[in-house]
C-alpha cells in the first residue's frame, strides 16, 4: 500500500521515516520555554579564531565578537539598536533591526537548528528518501529536499540523519557566491543537552572555494539571570 505525502508517493516505511524526522526537527527547534539565553561560541576559519558571546532576554539581544584584537558589540532592543566598535557608537536604522535580530538568533541557535520554519515546510517542500550513506561512521538516511517554488532561486538540497534518533548529521545545498554557484556542506559533529533541549555543540562547514569554518558552542546557559544593563547605552 502506498500513501501520498507532500505531493509525492512513498511506501509506508518511507512516509514514517520522513514524518518522524520532521516531527523530531520541530521538537528540537522548539524554544518556547526559553526566556533568557547566554552563549559563548568560537568560530575558526583559515586558522584564525573568532570568539563571540550572545545574551538574549525576551526581545533584547546583545552580541559581542572579537577578531584580530578588535571587539564589536551589537545591541538590539524593541526601542532601537546600536553598534559599538573602537569606542564609537553607531545607531542601527530601525528598518534593519528585525533582519539583524533574525541573523543573530540564527547564529546563536536561539530558535533551534531549525530548517523547518515558515519558509521551509511540508507545504512548500517535497521530501524523498534516496538511500543510506555513512556520515562519521553512522549509516544515515539520505533525504532529498526539493522546493516546489524555485522563483526565488532556491535549489534542491540533501539531509543526512541518524536512523534511530533522527538527528541531523549533514546538510548539503547550493548557494550563489559572487555570481557563481557553490556547494555548501554542513556537518553537525556533536550535540549537547541543555535544560532538556538539544543544541549542536560542534559544527563544521565547507563553504566552497576551499574555505572551511568550524563553529563550537562552548557554553550555553538557559533561563539564568541576565542583567538588564547589557541592553542599555
Amino acid at each position: 500500500m502506498f500513501f501520498s505525502f507532500v505531493g509525492l508517493t512513498y511506501s509506508q516505511s518511507d512516509q514514517e521515516i520522513i514524518s518522524n524526522f520532521i516531527q523530531k526537527q520541530k521538537q528540537i527547534a522548539d524554544r518556547s520555554k526559553v526566556k533568557t539565553l547566554y552563549q559563548e561560541m568560537k568560530a575558526t576559519i583559515m586558522g584564525m579564531e573568532m570568539p563571540s558571546k550572545i545574551w538574549i532576554k525576551v526581545d533584547n539581544l546583545r552580541y559581542e565578537t572579537s577578531f584580530m584584537g578588535q571587539t564589536t558589540t551589537v545591541v538590539l532592543t524593541p526601542n532601537g539598536g546600536w553598534q559599538i566598535q573602537n569606542g564609537s557608537v553607531t545607531d542601527i536604522p530601525k528598518e534593519q533591526i528585525t533582519e539583524a535580530k533574525k541573523q543573530l538568533k540564527n547564529q546563536s541557535l536561539a530558535e533551534g537548528f531549525n530548517f523547518f520554519n515558515e519558509d521551509f515546510s511540508e507545504q512548500n517542500t517535497n521530501f524523498e528518501i534516496v538511500g543510506r550513506e555513512k556520515i562519521d561512521g553512522v549509516n544515515c538516511y539520505r533525504m532529498k529536499i526539493t522546493p516546489k517554488d524555485t522563483t526565488e532561486g532556491e535549489s534542491e538540497g540533501y539531509f543526512w540523519f541518524e536512523p534511530n534518533t533522527y538527528l541531523l548529521r549533514k546538510v548539503s545545498f547550493k548557494q550563489k557566491q559572487m555570481g557563481q554557484e557553490q556547494n555548501i556542506d554542513i556537518y553537525i559533529k556533536e550535540y549537547q543537552q541543555v535544560a532538556g533541549m538539544t543544541f549542536p555543540k560542534l559544527i563544521n562547514m565547507n563553504l566552497g572555494q576551499g574555505q572551511n569554518l568550524q563553529m563550537e558552542y562552548v557554553t550555553i546557559k538557559v533561563n539564568e539571570p541576565v542583567d538588564d544593563s547589557l541592553f542599555k547605552k
